[in-house]
């Protein structure tokens, strides 16, 4: 057997190859360990990303955890305008990369766009690897553009230590490769993708903020002429995304709307700004931010424990409101109009620091016919209790279009997503003092949950939501005969058998 690379000082194994992850997974086999790659990070629960619940693995753990910062290749077919990535290579650029590799230089984004080049979409961040962003099912906010649509080509290292290749064909949908493009790394390590780019192109567009009654879309009702509904909003817009303050008194919604315009080459750039810029920056902004919700974090789901808490409580409730409008204020008096290039304008939230504000997800997606009751039904909860119980963060609202990967959760249908924000300072634990309510809530809509977020733990429920689970699950064990892959996390949610 070859030998193996040895450890990283910060507890991952940092492959160069294939043959190291080769090596790596025959160790595995022979002493029974399990094997996880970590991407950046960006998954709401640790126990989804590595072999154990922990912040990060350590030289004690003698199981295998890798971060593939090594393997961020980039290679160019001009002919066919395919460009081939190693799974290691970040979209974006990863300020929080904890091997410190990541620039702004090196993304696959920062590559493409030197060549001209272009992906359709990205997500609303971009720090994550390419890995990681297909291993969860992760996706923009479109019903008309799709990042799996380009998707070409799959690279992998199987559980048994074997490579192999994946190619789309579209006529064969029993084709493995729609399992591998979605899988949460559960059939191998992928180590490189292939992706069809089109030219490059600049993003216009601009945001909203109004009262929900006042929105320019109907998010309530079935739209009516010049106010679209909710579902034909996303159906019509290319790039779209919704922030819904849904507590009483604030009921407000941000909407972020945008378009292709052609690259040109004396094009001037007016980023879009999540937050009003102070001085011509927006940190003393996310700083009051991330303050508020400290401040809060102790009446958040499951709310005040003691009397002093209580008394608080009491006295910065009817603030809270107060406080929300008044950092929504500027983006009442009129629309913010913004322009640029398609790799700094579609992720519109990478300005974030998510030092100040770290956020934890749970996201729900569902078909986009039920809009309308979808929004009523979470408008309703939030009316009837207070943010003790419903929390103080906003619900994100986006869209994807249907696909034909079969763990996907836009499995064949256009889907809009629903994710309500968890501030990851907060005391408590969202998985099982806040997230339960909304998972109870929607039940009735037939979600399906991101792998990346926080996943309800009903495995009956889930596995009844995906057609092609038990073909999953049988791909799964030829893949990985041993469950070198499956940690306690993956065999809790989703019930696989040792």
């Amino acid at each position: 057997m070859a030998q193996i690379i040895e450890r990283g000082n910060d507890g991952f194994y940092h492959p160069k190859s294939e043959d190291d992850l080769i090596a790596l997974i025959q160790h595995a086999r022979d002493n029974k360990l399990k094997v996880r790659v970590r991407g950046s990070g960006h998954s709401s629960a640790n126990a989804s990303i590595y072999t154990g619940d922990f912040e990060s693995p350590s030289q004690s753990n003698p199981n295998i955890d890798i971060y593939m910062d090594q393997m961020c290749g980039v290679t160019f077919d001009e002919a066919n305008m395919l460009a081939t990535v190693e799974a290691g290579c970040h979209i974006g650029h990863d300020l929080e990369d904890i091997a410190g590799v990541s620039t702004a230089h090196n993304s696959f984004m920062s590559r493409l766009q030197a060549k001209g080049w272009a992906l359709p979409i990205t997500g609303g961040i971009a720090r994550q690897t390419i890995g990681g962003f297909l291993a969860m099912g992760s996706s923009g906010g479109s019903l008309t553009y799709s990042l799996l649509d380009a998707l070409q080509h799959i690279r992998v290292v199987d559980g048994t230590g074997t490579v192999q290749e994946f190619n789309r064909d579209d006529n064969n949908l029993d084709d493995p490769f729609w399992a591998v493009g979605v899988s949460m790394g559960l059939l191998g390590i992928v180590t490189s993708v292939t992706f069809k780019c089109i030219e490059t192109y600049n993003i216009k567009g601009q945001e909203t903020t109004s009262r929900d009654d006042k929105c320019p879309v109907d998010c309530f009702g079935d739209g009516s002429s010049g106010r679209p509904s909710a579902a034909q909003f996303f159906k019509d817009t290319p790039y779209g995304r919704m922030m819904w303050w849904p507590q009483r008194g604030i009921e407000k919604i941000i909407v972020w709307e945008a378009e292709r315009i052609p690259a040109e080459a004396n094009f001037k750039p007016k980023p879009y700004q999540e937050f009003a810029p102070i001085l011509g920056s927006t940190k003393p902004a996310q700083i009051a931010a991330s303050l508020l919700f400290r401040l809060y974090g102790f009446i958040n789901p499951p709310g005040p424990q003691g009397i002093l808490q209580n008394i608080a409580a009491a006295v910065l409730k009817p603030l809270f409101p107060l406080i929300v409008n008044s950092f929504l204020a500027s983006g009442m008096k009129g629309p913010q109009k913004f322009q640029d290039y398609w790799c700094d304008g579609v992720p519109m939230d990478d300005r974030i620091d998510y030092t100040l504000i770290p956020v934890k997800f749970s996201e729900l997606w569902i078909p986009v016919d039920r809009t309308k009751e979808v929004f009523n039904k979470i408008r309703d909860h939030f009316r009837t209790h207070d943010i003790t119980q419903v929390g103080t963060f906003t619900v994100e609202v986006y869209a994807t279009p249907a696909n034909n990967f079969w763990l996907s959760p836009a499995y064949q249908r256009d889907v809009i997503k629903y994710d309500m924000f968890w501030f990851a300072k907060n005391p408590g634990d969202p998985e099982r003092d806040f997230y339960p309510q909304f998972w109870q809530l929607l039940d009735e809509f037939d979600y399906r949950p991101h792998w990346g977020k926080f996943l309800p733990g009903d495995v009956a429920r889930l596995s009844s939501s995906y057609p092609r689970w038990d073909d999953f699950m049988a791909l799964r064990d030829t893949m990985d005969p041993d469950q070198i892959f499956v940690t306690d996390y993956w065999r809790r949610h989703l019930g696989i058998e040792a």
